[in-house]
């Protein structure tokens, strides 16, 4: 399996360029979403074998958790265990990253329906109101998550479950990150948010600066 190196904007666009799918393993499925203006995203739903989560880059998302909307704002993350209802829509014009984990054939899904045909995943229409308690559920303000401060380095962890570890990191010029290295049993996936860093693929070190996605 090859890994993947993205530019900015880069990726599989569907319905005009308004989702691109950053990554689609059977571990997990990134998108990276941009609504224009304010606009229903789903409705409420839940799904039986995979998590839902998002994580706000830009602009205002209202994430319908349970029977209580959650307004997220840019370092914003919500994360849907399975079973618990929850939708979305924005509240301004949006952009933001939706992991699936695993995929259980959310990306398929969204090659579908760019097609024009039926689609289908692993997700149900369901009441607000219903399921499990929102409190099964994440949910973190910009800034909110376990702070882990070393030299040069911040680590926020905002997820922390075994379908996905999402940690949001600060880094300081000249900070040297890990040794080379590879996993047997996960992906490792990295997306800019501002500024630049290098990231060896291979035996390419290449300089990936905001907007910029890697997964190995």
């Amino acid at each position: 399996m090859e890994g993947v190196v993205l530019r900015p904007g880069e990726g599989q666009a569907l319905f005009g360029g308004r989702i691109v799918i950053k990554a689609s393993f059977d571990e997990l499925c990134i998108t990276e979403s941009l609504f224009s203006d304010a606009r229903p995203g789903a409705g409420p739903h839940f799904h039986r074998q995979h998590v839902d989560s998002f994580y706000v880059l830009d602009g205002g998302l209202a994430v319908l958790v349970r029977d209580e909307e959650k307004l997220l704002s840019p370092g914003g993350c919500v994360s849907a265990p399975p079973h618990v209802v929850h939708g979305f829509r924005s509240t301004s014009r949006t952009q933001f990253l939706n992991f699936h984990t695993p995929d259980a054939g959310s990306a398929e899904n969204l090659r579908a329906l760019d097609r024009g045909a039926a689609g289908g995943f692993d997700s149900f229409d369901a009441e607000a109101g219903s399921g499990p308690p929102a409190s099964d559920a994440i949910f973190l303000k910009a800034g909110e998550g376990e702070r882990l401060e070393q030299d040069k380095r911040v680590a926020t962890i905002k997820i922390g479950r075994d379908e996905l570890s999402l940690v949001e990191f600060e880094l300081e010029p000249g900070f040297d990150g890990p040794d080379p290295h590879a996993h047997d049993d996960h992906v490792d996936s990295f997306y800019v948010l501002e500024g630049e860093a290098d990231f060896l693929m291979e035996n390419e070190t290449l300089r990936l600066g905001a907007g910029s996605f890697v997964a190995a």
